[in-house]
């Protein structure tokens, strides 16, 4: 596969799961915001008392609270990924010795592609390595925010 089309391949796969993950976020507040709208219309408030001593009883209608439920403990975590995709989901494209080198970082997992084809694939770790037409090595440490290529051709090292 060439390297442009991979790129608009990632790229498409990230506005996809980039709007699936609004659409969930959106489905839940809006179902945490009817439901708590619903409990909050279900207050009946009485007058309880005799004469001059007199107290009000409120009163909810607390089947409306597993609406709640379910949309706080649906929206909290959708939002929280979709935070989480927008800062550590990253690709990048560049070119060393007639080679293109495509680096994905998604939530899940980390690709690295040479000239379109996957090379190197960690779910968990923090070092990656592939070998470019020319046989040189690059060798990727990931760390939180970052990856750093190394080249054993003597080429410039390079901060992602």
């Amino acid at each position: 596969m060439n390297y442009i089309e991979l790129e608009k391949k990632l790229t498409a796969q990230i506005k996809k799961n980039r709007i699936i993950e609004i659409i969930l976020s959106v489905l839940f507040l809006i179902i945490l915001i009817v439901f708590w709208v619903l409990f909050e219309q279900s207050r009946v408030v009485e007058d309880i008392g005799w004469g001059p001593i007199k107290y009000q009883s409120v009163t909810y209608n607390h089947n409306f609270s597993w609406g709640i439920l379910v949309g706080a403990v649906g929206f909290i975590p959708s939002i929280i990924v979709f935070i989480a995709d927008l800062l550590f989901t990253k690709l990048v494209s560049f070119e060393i010795s007639c080679d293109y080198i495509t680096f994905y970082r998604g939530l899940i997992h980390t690709n690295l592609y040479i000239n379109g084809e996957l090379k190197d694939s960690i779910v968990y770790g923090y070092y990656m390595e592939a070998t470019l037409s020319d046989r040189t090595n690059v060798n990727v440490a990931l760390g939180k925010w970052s990856a750093h290529f190394t080249f054993s051709n003597g080429h410039q090292s390079i901060d992602i």
